[in-house]
């Protein structure tokens, strides 16, 4: 128990899961929501043309090489599911897609490297200037479900306080921050889009005979347009709407002298309504029917978002936060960690029923509880060989590993029932022999400490070898997985590589002690007493 607690205190990290390493990634671009589809378009062309110009590089020998093989954009209308793990934009005119693929998967990473270097700061040399006024995000491919690796959730209660959101959120994106290994702090609600409210007033309004949607008909007409019928030729149909001229409608200052009907005939909009300026929220979540401020940060490569939010949910800036926080606010965990806390959750309900389903399968088998917990105590040997091997290779304990460590138990939990039925049988027999041989007035049914612990060791002599090849043959066919089978099977090949290892070693000398220990401590009977055979 000692070296399990000591290895346990081994650093390792917790990730949902890694990131793919494939010849493809993708950026995403940002505007403000108040963002044309023309505006976000001018800034996916700069990218399209930076991406060009940083496709030339050379390889470690000083060969010239182009990284860039294709890519594609989808501005305003979202964009297809091209992987599981990638959620699609929804449709917007301030957002674009952005999926490059490059000629190998070796040049991947360099190539997101130097993109976000070349949007901040530019490229004097290759004639790349800073992308301003847009925020561009490259993001590799996840192999697991889609989860933003870094996301906090500051929510409020039904129509909560703006302000008061925005400042929570403030004070969380300055935590990460101040948080090494991430960049693009950013949240789901964006900056505050400019804004022109018409504020009617009612009595005049109603004195003119002019209604509240008479004035949001007529300005919708003006700038967004008014569907009047469709003009067909053949069997081409062409909609036919009013609005003003494009010029009219980029000037907002003539919006006071727009004319509204009004029961007692048409008269200027400023007569019966002011024109306020403000500056509002383009966009406003919920979440189970509350406002949501979604805080999200990307990590550098080699950076475990889940520690990330960890450090920063543990740590004494956000525990003060979080007290002073109004009635009806929280904060919460989200993304990749709520993912894994979920999938762990879900995990530990379906390993306690298998837990519970062996232990019950071993007493009924064993008729008892001593031998059933010797075996048992087979599982922290695997756990200590699991841990040390994820520490070793720098491997995160992520989904796949988590699997791999409850498929780990039930093989160790094979090689502890292999050495307990075979010393009793090795028992049996001896305990026979002394029975016939009328010498069996040893403690231990019939056969002296010296007898039994002989058969104990002759038990893990005789079985050493095929437990050996067993553990051997395993930890073969794991190699490949573990060497070549990508960040999706690494972890989970070294974990059951080293905990096989190390389970299988220490269970020749763990399991016979305890098994002495409980027969020659506790007094448990090993087998029960044999009856020797009558003499002929």
């Amino acid at each position: 128990m000692l070296l399990l607690l000591a290895v346990l205190q081994l650093p390792v990290g917790s990730e949902y899961f890694p990131l793919d390493r494939r010849d493809q990634f993708y950026v995403t671009v940002t505007l403000p929501e108040t963002a044309t589809v023309s505006q976000t378009n001018v800034i996916v062309a700069q990218v399209e043309d930076t991406l060009k110009k940083l496709s030339s590089s050379s390889d470690e020998q000083g060969n010239p090489i182009e990284r860039l093989r294709a890519m594609r954009s989808m501005t305003a209308f979202g964009a297809a599911r091209w992987s599981l793990s990638v959620t699609p934009l929804p449709p917007a005119s301030n957002t674009s897609e952005i999926l490059i693929r490059t000629t190998s998967s070796e040049w991947t990473e360099s190539m997101i490297r130097d993109l976000r270097r070349a949007v901040d700061e530019g490229d004097s040399e290759r004639g790349i200037r800073p992308i301003a006024g847009a925020r561009v995000t490259t993001k590799r491919v996840q192999m697991g479900p889609p989860a933003k690796p870094v996301e906090l959730r500051v929510s409020g209660d039904g129509f909560a306080n703006v302000s008061q959101l925005r400042r929570i959120a403030d004070e969380v994106k300055l935590m990460l921050r101040d948080e090494p290994g991430t960049w693009d702090i950013s949240d789901s609600w964006g900056i505050d889009s400019f804004q022109l409210d018409v504020e009617i007033d009612a009595e005049k309004a109603n004195l003119s005979g002019v209604s509240n949607a008479k004035v949001a008909d007529t300005l919708s007409a003006y700038y967004s347009g008014l569907k009047l019928t469709d003009f067909r030729e053949g069997d081409h149909v062409v909609p036919v709407y009013f609005r003003l001229r494009p010029e009219d409608r980029v000037d907002l200052q003539s919006m006071d002298a727009a004319y509204v009907e009004g029961t007692n005939g048409k008269l200027p909009l400023n007569s019966v309504a002011k024109i306020v300026p403000s500056w509002q929220p383009g966009k406003i979540e919920r979440r189970d029917q509350n406002r949501t401020v979604k805080v999200f940060a990307e990590v550098e490569d080699g950076v475990s978002g889940n520690d990330v939010v960890l450090r920063v949910w543990n740590s004494d800036r956000m525990a003060r936060l979080r007290d002073s926080l109004p009635l009806g606010y929280k904060i919460e965990i989200g993304g990749a960690l709520e993912e894994s806390q979920d999938a762990a959750s879900r995990m530990m309900i379906s390993f306690g029923i298998s837990f519970l389903a062996i232990i019950l399968i071993l007493v009924i088998q064993y008729n008892g509880w001593s031998k059933t917990l010797v075996i048992l105590m087979t599982l922290p040997l695997a756990v200590i060989g699991a841990w040390f091997g994820l520490w070793l290779t720098d491997n995160p304990l992520g989904f796949m590993p988590q699997l791999g460590l409850l498929s780990l138990f039930g093989i160790v939990l094979n090689t502890g029932i292999i050495f307990i039925e075979f010393a009793d049988i090795l028992i049996t027999q001896k305990s026979v022999v002394a029975a016939r041989s009328e010498s069996a007035d040893g403690p231990i049914v019939g056969l002296t400490r010296q007898e039994f612990r002989e058969c104990l060791v002759a038990a893990g002599k005789q079985r050493m070898l095929p437990i050996f090849l067993t553990t051997a043959t395993t930890v073969g066919g794991l190699f490949p997985l573990a060497l070549g089978g990508g960040p999706l099977w690494e972890g989970m090949a070294w974990l059951m590589i080293y905990g096989l290892l190390v389970a299988t070693l220490l269970t020749l000398y763990i399991v016979p002690a305890l098994y002495a220990i409980i027969v020659e401590t506790f007094g448990v009977k090993p087998i029960e007493t044999p009856i020797a055979a009558a003499p002929s």
